[in-house]
């Protein structure tokens, strides 16, 4: 079993792996710290095609960020919600299957085609008239999506080591679903899938889809960390990664509630800005539940990838452990955001976890095909990838400590460790890939 005194755990690459290894770190940084306009439009092309249509919005602090196409999200009494049909009339309340009856918000589709700005301006109606609104975001991994930073193939770190005795703590790993492939080498062992990831959904097919894999990557993460913990891998995602708001705040109440009385590490490896200053509604709510609800339960969110100080969330709700992202050598990462609202970082620069069998990149055209294999493993980069190590450590901690509670282990995590300004305490954990 992996202790923290084995951390941070060696790179068992070997040269030749390395430097393949890097060209294609090398590729995926590069895209990280540049603009994701094509990609974007990319991906609403494939959307629209598959049925999902969504728009794009620009912040106020120009980010851009994805919305369902003519969707709101209030947060309203229910005198409130009465007044809607006046306000708005072109308005419904959107029937949401599963949805909790305890929450207050809801998801309110127009009868008739919206541009982004007068979906903005619907939303500032409400505002003006005491009504909390704002689009019904749509969550990306990794913020706004990683586009081209796709995974390359490497080598295993080594063969699953566990004691097999499973500990008493849970991580529920919210993003793209586990895939349905079996692998024979062990490191899925335990492994709960709740809603499988496709991978291969949007055309054109016989490709994996832009950030299908996701789940997988980070559950291995997870299991490099705190290979005796119980890993619940949750799908809350669509096509192409992109899940919204709304779909976030089902899962991470019914993570919660799942989970009972077990001690409890939630991993959160996706975000949103704010939107005129209204940050996701939906996803407040419920992570304003679980700090209620289940105190001792702990949410780990990655920080994005904007390379600026700019709040993403959940990261940024209060309570959550924002996580950014660190080089090899523990620098900074050009893409990760930073602030005084960044509690730790790890690295998340060509980070080695299991991926799955198929084909990329997603398009032609894009970049040279990389096949992946059966017992895949790969090279990925992002604040997607340092996140989930800071869930493994913390759930390992309580492993070997029955009576730690997830928020006691983390600070028992980046209680003795050195800081760096913007980034908060420096965990180093897995090696990732230096960049010469």
């Amino acid at each position: 079993m992996t202790i923290a005194s084995d951390w941070p755990i060696p790179d068992t690459r070997d040269a030749g792996q390395l430097a393949h290894d890097q060209q294609d770190v090398r590729r995926q940084v590069a895209v990280l710290a540049s603009a994701q306009q094509d990609i974007v439009e990319r991906i609403r092309v494939r959307r629209r095609t598959a049925g999902r249509p969504f728009q794009v919005v620009t912040t106020g602090d120009d980010r851009l960020v994805l919305t369902a196409e003519n969707q709101l999200v209030v947060d309203a009494t229910a005198d409130q919600l009465g007044r809607l049909g006046t306000l708005l009339p072109t308005y419904a309340s959107d029937d949401v299957p599963g949805r909790s009856e305890r929450r207050r918000t809801r998801v309110l589709r127009c009868r008739n085609a919206r541009t982004e700005r007068e979906l903005r301006a619907d939303a500032r109606r409400l505002r003006d008239n005491g009504i909390t609104a704002c689009p019904n975001l749509l969550l990306p991994l990794g913020y706004v999506i990683k586009g081209k930073s796709y995974p390359g193939v490497t080598s295993a770190p080594g063969p699953y080591a566990s004691n097999g005795a499973q500990a008493p703590v849970r991580v529920a790993v919210i993003d793209t679903g586990l895939t349905d492939q079996a692998r024979t080498d062990a490191w899925d062992t335990g492994l709960v899938r709740q809603g499988t990831d496709i991978l291969d959904l949007v055309a054109p097919k016989n490709r994996i889809d832009w950030m299908a894999g996701h789940g997988t990557f980070a559950a291995g993460i997870v299991r490099q960390l705190a290979p005796d913990c119980e890993v619940v891998v949750y799908r809350f995602t669509g096509p192409d990664g992109l899940g919204t708001d709304e779909a976030a705040a089902e899962t991470l109440i019914r993570a919660v509630d799942e989970a009972g009385d077990r001690r409890l590490v939630i991993n959160a490896s996706f975000g949103a800005p704010a939107v005129d200053g209204v940050p996701p509604l939906a996803m407040q709510e419920a992570v304003e539940y679980v700090h209620s609800a289940y105190p001792k339960a702990l949410i780990v969110a990655s920080a994005g990838n904007d390379g600026a100080d700019l709040p993403l969330y959940p990261a940024a709700y209060p309570g959550v452990k924002a996580v950014g992202a660190l080089n090899a050598d523990l620098t900074p990462a050009v893409f990760s955001n930073r602030g005084s609202w960044v509690h730790c970082s790890a690295v998340g620069v060509g980070v080695v976890s299991t991926f799955v069998r198929g084909l990329l990149p997603p398009e032609e055209g894009v970049g040279a095909d990389i096949p992946f294999g059966d017992n895949s493993w790969a090279t990925w980069s992002g604040t997607s990838f340092s996140a989930p190590q800071i869930s493994g450590a913390v759930a390992a901690l309580c492993g070997e400590d029955p009576a730690l509670t997830p928020r006691s282990a983390f600070d028992q995590l980046v209680g003795p460790r050195p800081t760096l300004a913007g980034f908060g305490t420096v965990v180093h954990l897995l090696p990732g890939t230096p960049l010469p």
